[in-house]
This record gives C-alpha cells, sequence and structure tokens, in this order.
C-alpha cells in the first residue's frame, strides 16, 4: 500500500511540475479559440428577440462539446457594440443580462461554462454535449492542461468572442468582456490573454487569489497557476475592477493589487456594502459605471471616472485626482484592522465593519484630502462625479 501511495504521490508531483508557469497562457491554447464555432438554433428557447444557441467548444478526452447560450443583437442600420458575459459560480447562460446590454445598445451573449441549459423543469440540466463542471477551486490542476476545467472554461469564452466577432451586425473591433464572481475571475485572466477585447470589467472576482481574505484563501501552490495575475504583463486593453469592500468571497485588498499591478490601464470602483450575486453585480443603479466604462471605451465616450493618486498617508490622507467630470463629493472609508471574522450561521467571512467620513475637495488643485482617524489604520477613498459615478483609490494603510 505504501509502494502505491508513493507512486501516486510521485506521479501528482509530476502533473504539477509539467504545468508551464512562466509561459504566457495564450500560446498554451488550441487555436480554435480564434475561429467563429459552428452554431445551432435552440429556437424553443428563445426569450422574445433573444435568440437560445448552441455553439461548439473544444472536444474533452476526444468527445464533441458544444456550450448553451443566449445572444441579442439591437436593431440598427450600422454594426453595434457587443459585449461577452461571463457568469459566476451557480451561474448559467442568463437571457436577462443579455437584454440589460441590449437595451443600451449593444449586442451580447452569455453562454454557460458548465454544460447546462435551461429544460421545462429545470434552469441547469446537463444535456448530451455537456463538457467539464467546474471542480472545485481548480481542484482538477493535476489532470491534464486541457482536460482542467479553466483551460475549457477560458476557450468557451473566447470562442463566444469568436462568434460575435464573425457576425455582419456586429462590430468586432468593438466588443468587451464583463464577467461576475467565477467570471470576474475568467475576465481577469482573459484580459492578459485575448487582446482582440477592447475593455474587460471583472466584478468581485481578481487575480492574487491565493491573499484573499475571504472564501478563496484556500487558493495555494500548483492552483495558481490559473491566477490572473500570472496574466496581467501580457495584456493591454483598459480595465474597471469593481468590488464591494465587504465581499465575502473576494477580499477588496486582491481588487486593488490587481488594479496596482495594471494601473497604467485601469480604474477601479469600490462599491460599499455591494452584495454578492448576479443581480447585484450587473445592476445599473447600484454599479452604473460599469455601463459608463462600456460606453466610454466603446462608443467614444469622454473619460468617466477619475483617477486617485496618493501623496499623504500619514495624518492626513490626501489623492490628487483626474476626471473629466466635476468631482462634487468625496469620503474616507477605514476600519482599525483589516481582518474577516465568520459569523455563525454565515457560509463565508466577512471583515469587521468599515467606518466612513467625509473629505474635503478641492476642486482649484484637484485634491481630495481628509484627516485620518486615530482608529483609520486600513482606509480607501471614495470621489463621486456630478453624473453619480463613484472612482476609488486603492486600499491603503497608514504609515
Amino acid at each position: 500500500m505504501k509502494a502505491v501511495i508513493f507512486v501516486l504521490f510521485c506521479s501528482i508531483l509530476s502533473a504539477v511540475a509539467e504545468l508551464p508557469f512562466d509561459a504566457p497562457l495564450k500560446e498554451l491554447l488550441d487555436k480554435k479559440v480564434y475561429q467563429a464555432p459552428s452554431v445551432y438554433p435552440v429556437s424553443e428557447k428563445n426569450e422574445g428577440d433573444i435568440k437560445a444557441i448552441f455553439y461548439e467548444t473544444l472536444s474533452y478526452k476526444g468527445k464533441a462539446t458544444r456550450a448553451f447560450a443566449y445572444y441579442g443583437i439591437p436593431k440598427s442600420d450600422k454594426p453595434v457594440p457587443a459585449i461577452v458575459c461571463v457568469h459566476g459560480g451557480g451561474g448559467t447562460a442568463f437571457h436577462e443580462w443579455v437584454k440589460i446590454w441590449n437595451d443600451r445598445g449593444y449586442a451580447a451573449i452569455s453562454m454557460s461554462l458548465e454544460g447546462h441549459m435551461p429544460t421545462d423543469t429545470e434552469k441547469k440540466a446537463k444535456h448530451e454535449f455537456s463538457g467539464l463542471s467546474r471542480q472545485g477551486r481548480f481542484n482538477d490542476i493535476n489532470e491534464p492542461l486541457d482536460e482542467q476545467w479553466m483551460y475549457h472554461a477560458v476557450s468557451n469564452v473566447m470562442l463566444a468572442h469568436s462568434l460575435l466577432r464573425s457576425m455582419p451586425e456586429i462590430d468586432k473591433d468593438r466588443i468587451g468582456v464583463t464577467g461576475i464572481s467565477w467570471g470576474g475571475i475568467l475576465t481577469s485572466l482573459v484580459s492578459g490573454v485575448d487582446d482582440r477585447f477592447k475593455f474587460a470589467v471583472p466584478v468581485y472576482g481578481a487575480g492574487f487569489l491565493e491573499k484573499s481574505l475571504g472564501h478563496f484563501s484556500s487558493v495555494k501552490g500548483a492552483q495558481n497557476f490559473w491566477d490572473p495575475s500570472r496574466q496581467f504583463q501580457y495584456g493591454s486593453m483598459p480595465i474597471l475592477w469593481v468590488n464591494g469592500d465587504a465581499d465575502g468571497h473576494f477580499s477588496v485588498n486582491i481588487t486593488s493589487d490587481s488594479y496596482s499591478a495594471t494601473k497604467e490601464r485601469a480604474w477601479i470602483t469600490i462599491a460599499p456594502g455591494l452584495a454578492h450575486g448576479h443581480k447585484a453585480g450587473w445592476d445599473s443603479e447600484r454599479v452604473p459605471e460599469i455601463y459608463a466604462f462600456a460606453d466610454r471605451v466603446l462608443k467614444d465616450g469622454a473619460d468617466c471616472l477619475a483617477r486617485l493618486v496618493n501623496t499623504k498617508n500619514s495624518t492626513t490622507a490626501e489623492f490628487t485626482y483626474e476626471s473629466e467630470a466635476k468631482i462634487v463629493s468625496a469620503k474616507l472609508y477605514f476600519t482599525d484592522e483589516f481582518v474577516y471574522e465568520k459569523e455563525e450561521g454565515k457560509k463565508n467571512p466577512n471583515p469587521k465593519p468599515w467606518q466612513s467620513i467625509e473629505a474635503a475637495v478641492s476642486k482649484n488643485n484637484n485634491v481630495v484630502s481628509v484627516e485620518l482617524p486615530n482608529d483609520a489604520k486600513v482606509y480607501y477613498v471614495n470621489v463621486i462625479d456630478e453624473n453619480g459615478l463613484t472612482s476609488s483609490s486603492e486600499l491603503m494603510s497608514r504609515e
């Protein structure tokens, strides 16, 4: 028995050792992801003007696979911009998400990444062409690379992109990607892989997963092969990082670190107390910055969000800012200790509550400043502009 265990242990080490940690992921993917996949209509599942389809995905262990998806294209006399919508854990293809973007003048596609489709009795039923399902938090890391769920999930996102690019009603040079939770991880990752996208908006999910104090704190070792931060250096597209400050799955420090790592082309919005979920993550009233950012990049709008640069953080927090829109208010959010604690009866740990006070805005020299309370050991600053959009600073630690 000991010999069998030893052989198994060695085989696992060998599989991990073979992971090409230093290679750009784009070089490891099947080149088919850059080709428009075959499409199979599922018209009985259409939702009004929103079409239901299967599109062909990469085979798995020799089995042909397909992804179920909803897509919609608003009526226009010229090609329209488009969005690829990437669902999170527990999610599937959402026609509601597609409609939100359609109503704003964008084509959109939302696909199931775990082999699901709706039936008369289930919202997420398996079908005969189902591929892999997600295996925990990268629990299939010891399988061959092309037999891991993340490999196929990234590929399916890129195939959805290739599909949109092939449609004459869509402007292939104006397509972005956004994702929620696990979809945020995938969006963060794809931002360094598929440079055909014009922007990325990851919501909740980010890079530096092993530093998360919440649900993802268990990601360690070889699992970090799939950490989005490994691919940031290969990306160049604009990114808007979105998270709440009390998320039990992805603590806001990793969102801040992801922003810092991509700062030359990134913006960040921290929405205080933002709930975790698909509906919260696409809510245009709660996080309007997502849609304003898409308009800025794809519809030639003015820069819609401010950037804050820290200049002092001892007894006073001070930031200079750049903003096309007028900044009308600012607020400091702080805590004496950034730790996560699990409450009885709750699945995920949450941070100690944040406190907040108003900050002063000097419009003459574009400065936001506030005297730090004694118990402000960790903090961030939000500014709100005349359009009601929130821009944030990095998460700061007091000197």
